[in-house]
């Protein structure tokens, strides 16, 4: 496993096995081929976290910024914090050249 990106409450991570990248955050975990998580950052950076919490202030749920997964069956619920920090633990791996460092048995991306 080679850690991309980490923050207080997500991880991103390639998989050895796989070579999928892995975005966890919070209970939610997905997996993505690149491409998939090109388009999923990319998305993800577009947001006006502002905007959308008062164009939903008055939807029933806590979180106010609404982002569908999938087929829109399945929502991925945020505020405006929370959206900051995924947008800092998707960011790393476009800034990073991806030149691994062996350390300790592990992966890290060398900045």
């Amino acid at each position: 496993m080679t850690v991309i990106n980490e923050t207080e409450n997500g991880i991103l991570f390639r998989c050895s096995n796989c070579n999928k990248i892995h975005f966890e955050y919070k209970n939610l975990n997905i997996n993505f081929n690149d491409k998939e998580f090109k388009s999923f950052s990319a998305y993800f950076k577009k947001l006006d976290g502002q905007y959308w919490e008062k164009l939903n202030k008055n939807n029933p749920y806590k979180r106010k910024i609404i982002v569908p997964l999938g087929d829109k069956t399945v929502n991925f619920l945020l505020n405006n914090n929370e959206l900051i920090e995924v947008k800092r633990l998707i960011s790393k791996p476009l800034l990073c050249n991806f030149k691994m460092v062996k350390q300790f048995s592990f992966s890290i991306c060398e900045n």
